[in-house]
């Protein structure tokens, strides 16, 4: 059986694996399900091979408080080999506040972490130490009050239906530096939008306009507001683009959401064989959801993308609205006086709004 490469343990009866399962030399995947197995085998930090690991003990149903003997609490020692699984699921596995510690040793390597249903009541400031995570799923963990840290490449984080956690205890999360340098999904409680967010709308969807053939997919990040008196059902929101009157998938999937959402549209592929005008295009960023009146507030901010340029195509107003353009054209009538501290002449007013309507 040395090239057997996935094996599922579901409602067997086992109790522990034994180390002969290192025998295993080649497996890759190891799932295991179900009420009889008490602890997390420490075996699996052993297999040389192994990339992704499940398990799943059958739900937390011990109290907090409680010494937690039968988790990695006690099993995990120094003298073990660091795992090289990336893909990694603990759920319901009664894990508490000493697990973060440990693990940092038994799988420095994992990019996904999967810890929903669990005991801990924080993540620790140790956690940024996890250099390769960009996938974190903490939902349903009802102990849980307070993120300490945030990993330097995390790019999903959902923490949907964690009671006691509330904004004072995700502070750390919503930072902007957190978003600027990398595309973010982060689901948490919340009950407003970062101030960071220059521009918000009420309901769910924001426009903005841009201009050229290039579509500016990493260079803004989005935060929707869910209204208070849908929960606590669970939602389930999908982003959608519509440019110049188009639907387009940003290939961003349906996502189970909390009080606040924050996302980026950075999926360059889904625009490159789109045909834009030259001129200003019209996008608009939407949440769709069962519930029609999902959204309380929708908002938008500018990231700085590599190409800096970028930026300046883009518009938070209409551009062709003459409106806006002849108020911005008093106003610098006004605002700039010439050396005898009078207003502009009427003719220099007519040249400066002139060269303000070509250059918008």
């Amino acid at each position: 059986m040395e090239n057997v490469e996935w094996v599922s343990f579901y409602v067997t009866g086992i109790k522990d694996l034994p180390c002969s399962l290192c025998n295993l030399s080649r497996l890759k995947g190891l799932s295991i399900g179900g009420d009889e197995m008490c602890k997390i085998p420490s075996v699996i930090a052993m297999m040389p091979q192994l990339s992704m690991c499940n398990i799943w003990l059958g739900g937390n149903k011990r109290r907090v408080s409680e010494k937690q003997e039968d988790g990695l609490h006690g099993i995990l020692t120094p003298s073990l080999p660091s795992s090289k699984v990336k893909s990694l699921k603990l759920a319901g596995c009664n894990l508490s506040d000493e697990f973060f510690p440990l693990a940092l040793a038994w799988f420095p390597n994992v990019e996904i972490l999967e810890l929903w249903d669990n005991n801990f009541t924080f993540l620790p400031e140790c956690i940024k130490e996890f250099r390769f995570l960009w996938w974190l799923n903490v939902d349903n963990c009802q102990h849980l009050q307070e993120i300490r840290g945030v990993p330097p490449n995390l790019e999903y984080f959902s923490a949907v239906a964690c009671k006691l956690l509330n904004p004072m205890g995700t502070s750390v999360l919503v930072k902007q530096k957190v978003h600027e340098d990398r595309w973010t999904r982060f689901v948490m409680p919340g009950r407003r939008i970062p101030r960071w967010f220059e521009q918000r709308r009420s309901g769910s969807s924001i426009s903005f306009w841009f201009r050229g053939t290039i579509f500016p997919y990493d260079a803004l990040s989005f935060a929707v507001l869910i209204l208070d008196d849908i929960f606590p059902c669970r939602i389930e929101v999908t982003p959608v683009v519509t440019i110049n009157g188009n639907r387009v998938c940003p290939g961003l999937k349906k996502t189970a959401v909390d009080q606040l959402f924050i996302f980026s549209i950075r999926t360059r592929y889904h625009y490159s064989s789109l045909h834009f005008e030259k001129g200003w295009n019209h996008v608009e960023v939407s949440c769709e959801a069962k519930i029609a009146s999902l959204a309380k507030e929708i908002g938008m901010h500018g990231l700085k993308p590599k190409d800096t340029s970028i930026i300046q195509d883009i518009r938070f107003t209409d551009p062709y609205n003459m409106t806006e353009i002849v108020i911005m054209m008093m106003m610098l009538s006004i605002v700039f006086p010439n050396h005898k501290k009078q207003p502009l002449p009427p003719e220099t007013c007519i040249g400066l709004w002139t060269l303000l309507f070509l250059t918008i």
